[in-house]
């Protein structure tokens, strides 16, 4: 038998109530064989779910049905043995029974990397025999394995090489100082030898302690036989030191290439270091790339940290020909740890042109391409976002009354969907602002109006300023909203005071104003622009609560078994696998996580404090943590 060591003493009053949503008695068993949970409630008292006479009316599409064609459970003699069965600890299945309360179970059994039973432990442990691997939950709690719905794995790849350059609570750098401290760390930890180019990135001038730009002289402060790049956490703004311009061949006779910057010295034409928009290309072309082999074997590095994470399934969002090509060839060696849901970028009608005849929506192998991306703005914590109202503090070189801007035409947005209408692709737009958002459900409109069709489950991701008016709308059309809730606790006190203010920043990524529509939502990481934390995401949906302890818009709350879904069964329903991943029921594959705590049952405050033990794909262990010594 194998026993899985606690990292931390639960107590016996944890215990107590660990088959229960909240603290009190452990429920019956159901009929079927699954234990229902009392109704969920949130720090606030709420409930999971409004009682059924309160409940809007909801298109069908807009939420995955509460039960299965299948029942949940199925009757141990007519299983065979088993290959694996959990016991011992609640089964969260994330399904809920007819008044929305959670389903939480006893025991589990998979076969073939396949649910085969779940409910009570007496009848599960019948399905035992010798053979069987029996995992005793010690307590422990057992999930569907988590999905992110957006994140970007082949960038998180990439930027595992580079040094991270983030202020609190991300990182460590709070100062220029900080800064170059890290890029020297890095040239010794490394041994590189002159000429070696040194990438940072994630640096944020605003919340450096001089409140400026890095420029050219404080880089070669740290070296001159190294070409450094530094990358702003918008990705938009790349600052470089003297060899590195000198490589890019900028000089004081440069001119700014279209649509980009080369920032000048004071009262001089000489470069000062910094490059914005598409001058920051002229780096990224310049810089010498890994090999396929060695980018390869980053990701497949970069999956087994998801997989410690508790994440069985991840996306590789805004991915280009070269990244897609090498995740493919990973899928034709069965070489992913992860399921992997990619989703080429599309920035104009010739981009989404070329994509006609690739297959899409099928699983080859652990990846799928899932639809086309879209980049309808720039992010909000560097005040790129479009937004319908001014930013309260304009970014540097900004006019007052800046609100971002548009990426894309509207007219060429239009284009775009009317072909992935035509091809039957999910289409994601990215949106953090609100007036991105308008051009995205505008277009959506124009084109099913004119068309008479119905668009492929539409995402808006980002939707951190989206207001009431705008999820109706999208509750009309069954777009889903993805938000990157983790934002709050990481930027939530720099919006409140500075990019948004008050009023705005209580309504980030309201989640709560979804869910009261009946309108599913899913729970993003936004990796590696946030770090890949799934229990740090759905803390901050549940308790809005900022790095300084701040509470953001405490209205916008969702309770934890929502925040759940978003993770698990919310997920694979955006995916279009809503009926194989996302909650443990028969029939199921067993993409499965042990997490050290319930997070049905421990304080909401702890949340972020909830750790994964284990996690299961298809059935086979693809991660263990060690036991304390």
């Amino acid at each position: 038998m194998h026993r899985l060591v606690p990292i931390t003493a639960i107590t016996v009053a944890l215990l107590s109530c660990s088959y229960s949503y909240h603290s009190g008695s452990a429920p019956r068993s159901s009929a079927g064989g699954q234990a229902a949970g009392k109704p969920a409630r949130s720090g606030k008292g709420k409930p999971a779910r409004p009682a059924s006479s309160a409940k809007p009316k909801e298109p069908s599409a807009a939420r995955p049905p509460t039960t299965s064609p299948r029942p949940p459970t199925r009757p141990a003699e007519s299983v065979t043995a088993a290959d694996r069965v959990f016991y011992g600890g609640p089964v969260i299945t994330m399904r809920v029974d007819g008044d929305g309360n959670p389903m939480v179970a006893e025991a589990l059994a998979i076969r073939r990397g396949e649910i085969v039973a779940v409910g009570d432990q007496a009848d599960i442990i019948k399905l035992a025999d010798a053979d069987t691997d029996r995992i005793d939950l010690d307590g422990k709690a057992l999930l569907p394995g988590f999905i992110d719905s957006h994140g970007h794995l082949s960038a998180v790849a990439e930027r595992s090489e580079q040094v991270q350059l983030a202020a609190p609570p991300i990182g460590t750098v709070r100062s220029l100082a900080d800064l170059q401290r890290a890029l020297r760390a890095d040239i010794k930890r490394r041994k590189l030898a002159g000429g070696e180019w040194v990438v940072g990135w994630n640096y944020d001038d605003l919340r450096l302690r001089e409140g400026r730009q890095p420029t050219r002289d404080d880089l070669d402060a740290v070296s001159t036989l190294h070409p450094i790049v530094l990358y702003h956490a918008s990705r938009d703004v790349a600052v470089v030191n003297t060899p590195a311009l000198r490589l890019l061949g900028i000089d004081a006779d440069t001119p700014d290439p279209p649509g980009g910057l080369i920032a000048r010295k004071p009262r001089s034409r000489e470069p000062s270091g910094v490059l914005s928009d598409s001058a920051v290309f002229l780096v990224e072309r310049a810089q010498p790339r890994p090999s396929a082999d060695d980018r390869a074997a980053r990701i497949v590095h970069t999956e087994r940290q998801y997989t410690r994470r508790g994440f069985t399934t991840v996306q590789d969002g805004a991915v280009g020909p070269d990244e897609l090509e090498i995740l493919r060839r990973l899928a034709r060696a069965n070489k992913h740890e992860v399921d992997i849901v990619a989703y080429p970028v599309v920035t104009s009608v010739a981009d989404a042109e070329r994509l006609v005849g690739e297959r899409f929506g099928v699983w080859e192998r652990g990846l799928k391409l899932g639809g086309i991306e879209l980049v309808l703005d720039g992010n909000l914590q560097a005040r790129e976002a479009w937004l319908g109202a001014p930013y309260t503090t304009p970014p540097p070189g900004k006019p007052r009354g800046w609100r971002g801007e548009a990426e894309m035409a509207a007219t060429e947005v239009e284009q775009i969907l009317e072909l992935a209408l035509n091809h039957g692709w999910q289409v994601l737009a990215h949106a953090d602002g609100d007036a991105a958002a308008d051009q995205y459900l505008d277009a959506w409109e124009r084109v099913l109006e004119r068309r008479r069709g119905e668009a492929r489950r539409p995402v808006l991701l980002g939707a951190q300023t989206v207001r009431e008016d705008q999820l109706d709308r999208m509750r009309e059309l069954h777009m889903v909203p993805s938000f990157a809730s983790a934002q709050i606790y990481y930027w939530g006190d720099w919006y409140h005071d500075t990019a948004l203010g008050p009023a705005r920043a209580a309504r980030l990524d309201p989640a709560q104003s979804a869910l009261a529509r009946g309108l599913l939502f899913t729970l993003q990481t936004d990796a590696p622009t946030l770090p890949a934390d799934p229990l740090r995401l759905l803390a901050s949906a549940v308790n809005r609560t900022t790095h300084a302890g701040k509470v953001l818009g405490p209205a916008q709350r969702v309770p934890v078994f929502d925040g759940l879904r978003g993770l698990t069964s919310s997920g694979a329903h955006q995916f279009f696998d809503g009926e194989r991943k996302g909650e443990l029921a028969v029939g199921r594959v067993a993409d499965l996580v042990i997490l050290d705590h319930n997070p049905l049952s421990v304080r909401t405050g702890d949340l972020a404090t909830v750790h994964p033990l284990a996690t299961y794909r298809k059935g086979a262990a693809i991660f263990q943590a060690r036991p304390p010594k």
